[in-house]
This record gives C-alpha cells, sequence and structure tokens, in this order.
C-alpha cells in the first residue's frame, strides 16, 4: 500500500523541534513533501548556526519516515534559513547517508576566491520564471556558508589538482550543455547531440538536469514512471535508444516543482548515481539556465570531461553565454566548443536567407575566448516540431540537413573532448584498397588496418541512426559488392564516404574506424546473425 503525504506528517510530528519543544512540523520547519515511486523527499528548515549542530535531528527525521510501510527509500536534508535581512537559504553539509552536499572542493573554493567573492556568489537567476524559495536582491542570490564550529572536523588539504569528484561506475564522459540564459534552445540541442553522438558509433545517454523544468520526456516523447532495478536503483526510461532520466518522470508535466537548493542538489545526486545507466561512452547533460547552484554542484560533485555552451547570435544572448562559460572555466571544467543555435532562416516559399538574430556572433565569441566553435543550426520549422512532437530529427530524419548538422557537431565536439583529456588524434592517411572495396587506415605509430566497403556500407553511422537500438535497427543487407566511391575528409575529425549504391550519409569519424576495427569480429558475427534472424542475405 502506498504512503501518504499525510502519513509521512504523523510520522514526522514524533521529532522534537531544535529546542526540544513542539514538533518539526507544527513548527513549520518541513518543506513541501514529495512522494514518487514509494521514495520521500522533504527538507527541514534550521537557522544557520544551528545547522551543524542540528544533524541528529535530520537523522531522526529520515528514520521515522523510513520506518512506515510503503516507504523504499527517504531523501531528508537541512536547509539554512537566514535570519531577518540576512541571505538565502543554503544548502548544510550533513552526513553521507543523509544525501546532503559534500563538502566543497578545493577547486570551487578557488573559484570563488577568483571571483573575488569569498564564499558569497552572485547567481545568475533561473530563466523559467519560476519563484524557488529564494530571497531575491538587486545583485542575484547571497548564498550563507556558514562557517564550521570549533573544533569541527575539515576536510583534508587535496593532493595538487584539487580533490578530485567521484566518478560514476561505467560512464566514460559526462558533457553538460549549458547556457546563460532560457530560451536559445538547449535542450532540443542536448537532444540532439546525444542522439548525434549515438550516430556516430558512441553510447549515450542523457540527465535532464533542470529540476525546475525539465524538458527531454517531451523530446524524446517519454512517459510513465522508471522501475526499480538492482540494489534499489532506478532504470533509465529509453528513447530511441537512449538511457535518459529526469524530474519530468517523478513530477506531472503541469506541476511545478517548489524546492529549494538542498533538495534539487539532492535529487540531481540521485539522478545522476542512483541510476542504473550501464556502460556509457558519454553521458550528456541538460544543465538548467545561468550559473547558480546546479551548476556549480555539477562542477563540485560531477567529474565533468568538458561542457558546450549553446547561444543564440544576438549580444544578449552572448552576455550570458559568456557569464555560463567563464564560470566553468574557473571551476577549470574544460569548454570543448560553443554553438550558434537559430544561427538563420531560410524561407521555404521565396528561399532567402534571414538572419533574424543576427549571425556568427557565437563564431567571433569563440574565437575573443580561445574557445573552439563547433557550429551553427539554422531555425527551422522542422526542428520545432519534431522536437514539441517528441520526435527528434537527428533520430526520425537522419537524411536531412539538419540531422546531418547534429551529427558534425557530435563529431567536432568528441575530438575536443579527447583533446582536452590530452588525446588529440591526428587525421589518419585513409586511401580505398582492393579495389575501392575496403579502406585502410593507417594510424599515426600503428600497424595499418583494413575495413571493408561492405562492412563500412551495412555499420555506417546513418545506417545505425535509423532504428537506434537492435530491434528497431535498420539491417541492410545485399551490399557483399558495394564499393567505395568518395572519401570526403570533414575537418580534423571525421570522413564522409561515398559508396556505388548512392549512399552517402555516414559521417565517421576516426574514433568509430577505429572501434570498427577493434570489434570487427563481434560486430560482423553480429551482423550475419540478424541477416539470419530476418531472412536476409549479403547478396
Amino acid at each position: 500500500m502506498a504512503v501518504s503525504k499525510e502519513q509521512v506528517q504523523a510520522a514526522l510530528r514524533r521529532v522534537k523541534g531544535p529546542d526540544m519543544q513542539g514538533n518539526i512540523v507544527d513548527l513549520g520547519l518541513v518543506s513541501e513533501i514529495l512522494i514518487r515511486d514509494e521514495r520521500v523527499y522533504f527538507s527541514v528548515t534550521v537557522l544557520p548556526d544551528r545547522a551543524a549542530d542540528l544533524e541528529p535531528l535530520r537523522q531522526a527525521a529520515e528514520k521515522v519516515v523510513s520506518d512506515l510501510a510503503g516507504v523504499k527509500g527517504v531523501t531528508a536534508v537541512l536547509t539554512a534559513e537566514a535570519g531577518r535581512g540576512g541571505s538565502r537559504p543554503s544548502q548544510v553539509p550533513s552526513g553521507q547517508q543523509g544525501g546532503g552536499q559534500a563538502p566543497e572542493s578545493s577547486r570551487v573554493q578557488a573559484a570563488r576566491a577568483r571571483a573575488g567573492g569569498g564564499h558569497d556568489h552572485a547567481h545568475q537567476g533561473h530563466d523559467h520564471g519560476h519563484d524557488h524559495g529564494h530571497k531575491h536582491g538587486p545583485g542575484g542570490h547571497a548564498h550563507a556558508h556558514p562557517a564550521p564550529p570549533q573544533g569541527a572536523p575539515r576536510t583534508a588539504a587535496p593532493a595538487a589538482g584539487g580533490r578530485q569528484p567521484q566518478t560514476v561506475p561505467g560512464i566514460r564522459h559526462l558533457i553538460a550543455v549549458a547556457s546563460g540564459k532560457g530560451g536559445v534552445g538547449k535542450s532540443t540541442t542536448a537532444v540532439n547531440l546525444a542522439l548525434g553522438f549515438q550516430a556516430i558509433g558512441l553510447t549515450a545517454g542523457i540527465l535532464d538536469a533542470d529540476i525546475y523544468g525539465p524538458s527531454q520526456p517531451r523530446l524524446l516523447g517519454l512517459s510513465g514512471r522508471p522501475e526499480v532495478g538492482e540494489n534499489n536503483k532506478l532504470k533509465p526510461m529509453t528513447g530511441y535508444g537512449l538511457k535518459c532520466m529526469s524530474m519530468g518522470f517523478m513530477v506531472d508535466e503541469g506541476t511545478p516543482v517548489i524546492w529549494r537548493g538542498p533538495m534539487v542538489v539532492q535529487a540531481l545526486t540521485q539522478m545522476l548515481r542512483e541510476v542504473l545507466w550501464g556502460e556509457l561512452d558519454v553521458l550528456v547533460i541538460d544543465m538548467p539556465p545561468g550559473t547558480g547552484d546546479v551548476q556549480l554542484t555539477m562542477a563540485q560533485q560531477v567529474p565533468l570531461s568538458g561542457a558546450i555552451i549553446v547561444s543564440t547570435p544576438q549580444d544578449l544572448a552572448l552576455i550570458d553565454a559568456r557569464k555560463g562559460l567563464n564560470m566553468f572555466r574557473k571551476t577549470d571544467i574544460p569548454v570543448i566548443g560553443l554553438i550558434e543555435n537559430m544561427s538563420f532562416f531560410i524561407c521555404s516559399k521565396c528561399g532567402e536567407r534571414h538572419e533574424i538574430f543576427g549571425h556568427g556572433g557565437a563564431e567571433q565569441e569563440a574565437k575573443k575566448l580561445d574557445v573552439p566553435f563547433l557550429g551553427g543550426v539554422p531555425l527551422h520549422v522542422d526542428i520545432r516540431t519534431k522536437s514539441d512532437s517528441g520526435q527528434p530529427i537527428t533520430a526520425t530524419d537522419p537524411s536531412s540537413l539538419y540531422a546531418q548538422i547534429y551529427r558534425e557537431l557530435a563529431a567536432k565536439a568528441w575530438v575536443e573532448l579527447e583533446a582536452a583529456q590530452g588525446r588529440r588524434v591526428k587525421p589518419p592517411v585513409l586511401e580505398a584498397a582492393e579495389d575501392n572495396g575496403a579502406l585502410r587506415v593507417t594510424v599515426e605509430g600503428q600497424p595499418p588496418f583494413e575495413l571493408s566497403a561492405e562492412m563500412l556500407r551495412v555499420m555506417s553511422p546513418s545506417a545505425e541512426v535509423q532504428g537506434h537500438s537492435a530491434d528497431q535497427r535498420v539491417t541492410v543487407g545485399k551490399k557483399r559488392n558495394v564499393r567505395i566511391k568518395t572519401l570526403a575528409p570533414v575537418g580534423n575529425y571525421a570522413v564522409k564516404i561515398g559508396f556505388d549504391d548512392g549512399h552517402d550519409t555516414g559521417l565517421f569519424t576516426w574514433a568509430y574506424l577505429e572501434l570498427l576495427h577493434k570489434e570487427k569480429d563481434r560486430r560482423w558475427s553480429g551482423y550475419l546473425k540478424e541477416l539470419e534472424q530476418k531472412g536476409m542475405s549479403r547478396g
């Protein structure tokens, strides 16, 4: 039987207030209680100068709720409420089991110092128009971080390079897709980038970190609740072969999430670390707009490999994009590129090009700030309509110009990501071999290898992207005698291979070519099995 809010409140009334008088419910210290999938979330408000002493209160509140029948998990955090005229609420460190925020890393402390704000920092507010329960002032939000009392344990000084955030098992790279403000198409760009990574042969997922305004369920056409898997962890939902986790699966689309920072931080941590992501090459994190709590928490607690900034071309958007970029730089997270969204518009009736928001602003800004410019995405009705209907264009129209753009953005981002990790790959030497029936690839410092034209054709990224999963993938048969017709390098990161059957939309990154070589036997045997199961032949 599912637990109710009334039952939770009744249990919490057994927990006495900070001065051992009354109880935390009747004293008005308990936040809105959220119950989803037999998990209970709430926070308890206390004064900043009492916060460090009231960890036992938080543990007691968590314990009485966890003892209720029908409760599988509890998240209880302390929120430190400043006095009148003071600063806004701030998260209070708690024990590991309480799920509170981990001690602030040295690189974030250093970033605050470089910004000249010590432990107070400007909070560029969320752009969804929600009141998040914070107290707004003319300069944004001042975050109170009470100093620990004398004798309290302190984090040991980290080794050179600062404390490294705990890795997420199975995930090779985590990439934040961010913007300085809302309304620039960041979420649409994020999901199509994730699908683009998948299209170039990588295993990918997406985490919707925008707790207040989750978009990914609608963009991927997903609904329902995640199932609970082994070790009481959630199974991510899957759309077009892309693993996804979002607060939108826990809360109805029209229901606002009215949480303070600590609850948001804990929910985000759980969606990242208590989800069965499996093995992924890259997890794209769709960040909320701005440079506030969530972004700094990601910088502190998540081992981000890099960040991508999305902006529109006009000056106003670029100003905010610059703030987001500088925030990542100050927290020592590589900015692997800038994308100009809504770069231009082509009229479908007259064919005339219109630069509605200007053009080239993001590219100029990238040069000025010395970060890679990954490219521009035009404003087009097909991108918008397919996004609104839960059919992202990279997945549902892979042969379109716009899907090609997103694949190329993903390929460029992957190269820059590898470069940021000190693994910039020099373009290999490519040449058609065996009467154009194979591709010979020579990577510097390695023996050359060959991939048959047939294998390249049937495992073209564009062919794989049509299905996005083994049961949906379009199996291409009768390509035994296909030949390579053209090799067209794309920048310094990929090659577009044209075949004599007319197929020429596959974008083969250097990493994907090496992956095909390393996994050639396994992938080829899997392909032959698919042919047999579907009653097809090589021709």
